[in-house]
């Protein structure tokens, strides 16, 4: 999966009245914020925030639209679309469109960012939807940590009697965008480990009732519950739920596969 992008998007329109905005985008994924909701739902969430400023009169934004649609169906719950004037003042907007990978950042984030700090800056790459959606991917925060061998794996069962612990069993070398949207969900509630299978090795997944990958599993205490389901943003994430000592901060949906 690619969400949340697990990414967290928001788009702030040169905008008058909403039947102008719906000319311009066109996915019902694409949401509308006030200047006030827009600084709350940006600030209040834990979610990398990209951002494309536009004007209705900008034939290169109008240009922009079916692809950003594109984005906002893909990355789908994790987009928001502002249309407040003001904003593109505050934000410095020169001129449109401008897209910016990400727009604003929790401060206490920028540890788990790529490179140990958070990227803030504008998006000059193409615009169209799969490069929009690989540089937002790209800049995603993770919680996720690296089991590197069987012993780290063996050694997560003890850390499970104080915590739960999410384990993705994957032949990948990188966390994917899905898995690290889901930590940021839960990061709170349950520590999130991945191990490569050509690292940790058959014997070991296999003591964990795993015969391929990719494959999840959580910790909790002495137990092993393993995921079955099909790898959708919506259904892995009420799998995690109850093993969350509290509700996670927030969710969305999102269309991504792929762990």
């Amino acid at each position: 999966m690619r969400n949340a992008l697990a990414c967290f998007l928001a788009a702030a329109l040169l905008l008058y009245t909403s039947a102008v905005d719906a000319a311009v985008f066109r996915s019902p994924n694409v949401k509308h914020f006030t200047s006030k909701t827009f600084k709350k739902a940006v600030h209040g969430s834990d979610k990398l925030t990209v951002a494309a400023f536009v004007a209705p009169w900008c034939g290169y934004c109008k240009k922009l639209a079916p692809d950003y649609d594109k984005v906002a169906d893909s990355l789908k719950g994790l987009v928001n679309i502002d249309l407040n004037k003001p904003l593109c003042g505050e934000m410095g907007i020169q001129g449109f469109p401008t897209l910016k990978v990400p727009l604003l950042l929790p401060p206490s984030h920028v540890s788990i960012f790529p490179g140990g700090k958070a990227p803030s800056r504008n998006y000059d790459g193409p615009r169209e939807a799969k490069d929009i959606i690989a540089a937002a991917t790209t800049s995603m925060p993770t919680f996720v940590k690296r089991a590197a061998s069987s012993a780290e794996v063996e050694a997560l069962r003890e850390k499970a009697k104080s915590k739960p612990i999410s384990l993705l069993f994957t032949s990948a070398s990188k966390v994917t965008p899905l898995y690290k949207a889901l930590s940021t969900d839960f990061y709170r509630q349950l520590d999130f480990f991945a191990a490569r299978d050509s690292k940790v090795g058959q014997e070991t997944m296999r003591a964990f009732g795993v015969d391929k990958v990719p494959a999840l599993v959580v910790l909790h205490g002495d137990e092993v519950a393993k995921y079955d389901g099909p790898l959708k943003y919506e259904k892995i994430r009420a799998f995690l739920e109850p093993f969350a000592v509290a509700p996670s901060r927030s969710g969305g949906k999102v269309a991504h596969e792929e762990l």
